[in-house]
Order: C-alpha cells, then structure tokens, then sequence
C-alpha cells in the first residue's frame, strides 16, 4: 500500500469536504422564518428539500438517513482499509441485528427499522438472527448472538436483545482498534466504551436503579471496571476516570468540563456532549495528514455531526424550540 494510493484517496476526500455545511449556513438556517426560507437556503446543498417536506419528522429522517447511508457506500469502495469505515459503520451492523432479533421475538414486521449499511449486508445479518451462524462474518458474532437469544428466551425480557447487543458491539469494536493498530483510532474507539459505561450509569443512579443493574449494562472492555466506573459517578468523582482516558491532556476548551467534573455538575448529557468534543478534536489533527487513515475518518464522522445537528435544526425549528436551546444541544460543525 503505497503513501501515493493514500494520498489519491485523501485528495479525494478534500474535494468533498467542499459539501459540507458552513457555520455561516447553519446560523442562517437558524434564523430563518419557516419553512419556505430553509428550503431555499437548503437548495444546491446534499440536503435539498421541498417546505412541505420540512413539515414532516419523518420525511426529513429519510432525506438524511439516505444521504448518510450513500455517504458509507462511497466510503467501503474508496477505503484502503475498510476496518476504518467499519469503526463508524458497525453501529449500524448491530441495529439491525437487534431490529432481526426483535422481529423473531416479536413475529412482527419490523423492516421499515433496517439501515442498510456497515460491512455485513442485511441478508447475512438476517441468517446469523435465524440460524446463529454464517460463512461471511465471524464466528464471534455469530456466537454473541446465539447466547443473547438464549438469555431472551431464558428471562423472556426484550430488554436483553438491547443490552446484549449493545455488550457485543463493544466487543466488536475493540477488536477493530486492536487490529488497525492506530493510537488516535484506538483512543476514538476507548471514549466510545467509557462514555457509555458513564452515561448508562448517570441515567441508572437519576432513576434510583441498583448497582446489580447497572453492572448488567456495562461493558467490560472500558477502561475502569464496572465497580470503578459506578464508584466514580456515585462519588463525583468523574475527573480521576476523565484524567485516564482523556487523550488531549493540554487541551484548554477541555478546561470547563474537567471544572463540571470537579464541581460535581456532571450529567448524562454533558458527557454525551464530551465524547462528541473529544472526538472532534482528535480527528482534528488529520486536517494536517496527506497519506494514512485520518482523513476518513475524520470525514465520516464529520458527516455523522452534520446529520446530528441538521435533524436537531431541522425538527427543533419546526417544532418552534428556542434557537439558544438549539444552538446549545449542536455539536462541533466540520471545519470550525
């Protein structure tokens, strides 16, 4: 693999970063009256919708999620090393194995849930829910499928295929990080684990859940244990995990949440918020790469914000939200 293949496929890259939504375009479409205002201002862009079709939730979905979706397509055939795509695409894998599995618990028809994307088609995932094995994904998955039906038909609960599912993704993932054997990639594939492990703990301690719960939740593949992880949050002690798994320790806008976490104001959101800043500022550093995988990935997962903060806009101008309250829930716009 030569440092010229990569470099044809980052200028390539470049070029479409050229698609991406301003700052500029995201404040007009903040301040524009209806409708038929962010239809014009939306026009010569990848997301360019009739003002009836902004009227409508799910509409809108579908726009985005097909742009999403076409985005990954590109991204598997362009990709030297698709395991990179497969670090932003697996969650994708791993829904439609719990729509599968809920369609078979269930006898309902649940199709219309499907996202057709990741490195494993629908058909494959679809015979591995049905017959817990298949030639064309690893045995691994096909075996953390198997004991999650079995604990489901165990406890009769369709909260296990959820958490079973959640469990194995994880798993998965770290597997990816280990085998791409790049530092930033991994430090993006350890805040993914730990800021679950954290936020699922922050919404069981608000809900007055027992730590035997939580500890069904979390994942064993983040940095601290499930103990460690619940012992920081019920203490608010948030920065000791913080100072580990942090990976731009000198990093001054990182400054107020590190105070939150000191001040005990931490909640489940903030972290949701943190995980998505922290990954940004990671992949930041690929705007100055020409050869490696960077810039891929830093590109998906600018268009994964970008789709995040167009459906907040978009929903939450129709739905007549305050713009500060929109503005505040945004996450990092590419290029900013």
């Amino acid at each position: 693999m030569s440092e010229r293949t990569y470099s044809q496929v980052n200028t390539g890259i470049s070029v479409r970063e050229a698609s991406f939504l301003s700052p500029a375009q995201f404040d007009a479409l903040l301040n524009s009256s209806d409708a038929e205002a962010r239809a014009n201002l939306l026009q010569g862009t990848a997301y360019a919708l009739e003002a009836d079709q902004l009227r409508q939730v799910q509409v809108v979905e579908q726009a985005l999620m097909k742009h999403l979706l076409a985005e990954y397509d590109w991204a598997y055939q362009v990709a030297l090393n698709p395991a990179v795509v497969d670090l932003f695409a697996l969650k994708y894998t791993y829904h439609n194995l719990k729509v599968f599995l809920k369609e078979r618990a269930t006898g309902r028809d649940l199709n219309f849930l499907l996202l057709d994307a990741g490195p494993y088609s629908l058909a494959v995932l679809e015979q591995v829910a049905k017959t817990f094995s298949s030639e064309n994904c690893p045995e691994f998955m096909a075996q953390e499928v198997a004991a999650t039906w079995q604990e489901y038909v165990d406890y009769q609960d369709i909260r296990v295929l959820e958490i079973g599912m959640d469990l194995a993704y994880f798993d998965h993932l770290k597997c990816l990080a280990k085998d791409l054997d790049h530092p930033l990639l991994k430090s993006l594939v350890t805040l993914t684990i730990d800021c679950y492990n954290v936020i699922t703990v922050e919404r069981a301690l608000s809900l007055k859940k027992p730590n035997s719960f939580m500890k069904q939740l979390l994942s064993d593949a983040g940095t601290l244990s499930a103990r460690e992880v619940i012992q920081c949050v019920e203490q608010g002690n948030l920065i000791s995990w913080f100072q580990q798994v942090n990976p731009l320790p000198y990093d001054v806008e990182l400054t107020q949440y590190e105070e939150q976490m000191r001040a005990g104001r931490v909640t489940a959101e903030t972290v949701e918020y943190l995980e998505h800043v922290l990954k940004y500022r990671i992949l930041e550093q690929a705007s100055f790469e020409i050869d490696g995988p960077l810039p891929l990935a830093r590109y998906l997962f600018g268009k994964e914000l970008e789709v995040k903060n167009l459906r907040l806009v978009l929903t939450g101008l129709d739905n007549q939200l305050p713009i500060d309250k929109i503005k505040e829930r945004m996450r990092p716009i590419y290029g900013q």
